[in-house]
């Protein structure tokens, strides 16, 4: 099943969420509602349980309890790092105080706006087609991804065939190792390792020789 993450530091705010949104997405999403860590990594360590995740809605102040040492921003960053296509929202009671162009989320959702029933009609259509499209994206690289994984097993990466997948397995739930994954560039670089070895084990065993 799908999920969608509400992060915020608030737990009446969280079950109220967790209500609402159960409400407008149906029985098609697991609706998750995640309290903070202290640190970004250890944040980033549990968004990493839910590897099904389609959208994000974070609250913006993260900080009000004192727990988190991060906004809600920072932490979106963070998640950009490694997906760049999952839909993610910024919450807030003070919209006009968040910059709504900000290149890492779709859009700011002012919470009053979330209460009114004509904008939630609205706000639900927008996230349907953002959902639809983002796993539209991830069926596409989940293809591609196989194509190179079974590429890899069989034979040799290009280089940028290598870097690709490293791009998509960073997206994966479970980042496979790549122990197997050589690239042409790496195959060359043994080649000329193995061959500098044999030279040197020649030399070695002419002067043993005489």
């Amino acid at each position: 099943m799908s999920t969608i993450l509400f992060i915020d530091d608030d737990q009446q705010i969280r079950d109220t969420y967790k209500d609402s949104m159960e409400f407008m997405f149906g029985d098609g999403f697991e609706i998750v509602c995640l309290d903070v860590k202290e640190s970004l990594g250890d944040m980033m360590q549990v968004l990493a349980d839910y590897p099904d995740t389609v959208s994000y809605f974070v609250d913006e102040n993260l900080k009000h309890s004192g727990v988190a040492t991060y906004s809600g921003i920072e932490l979106i960053d963070e998640v950009r790092k490694i997906n760049t296509k999952v839909p993610i929202y910024i919450l807030t009671s003070a919209a006009g105080e968040v910059d709504k162009y900000l290149g890492n989320i779709e859009f700011v959702i002012d919470k009053n706006d979330w209460e009114d029933e004509e904008r939630e009609e609205d706000l639900k259509q927008r996230f349907y087609r953002h959902i639809n499209r983002y796993k539209d994206i991830k069926s596409k690289q989940a293809k591609r991804f196989d194509e190179l994984f079974e590429k890899s097993l069989f034979g040799s990466l290009t280089d940028d065939e290598a870097e690709e997948f490293r791009a998509l397995n960073l997206g994966r739930s479970k980042i496979l190792a790549d122990e197997r994954l050589i690239s042409e560039k790496s195959i060359l670089e043994l080649n000329v390792a193995s061959d500098e070895l044999d030279a040197i084990y020649a030399e070695l065993k002419k002067g043993k020789d005489e």
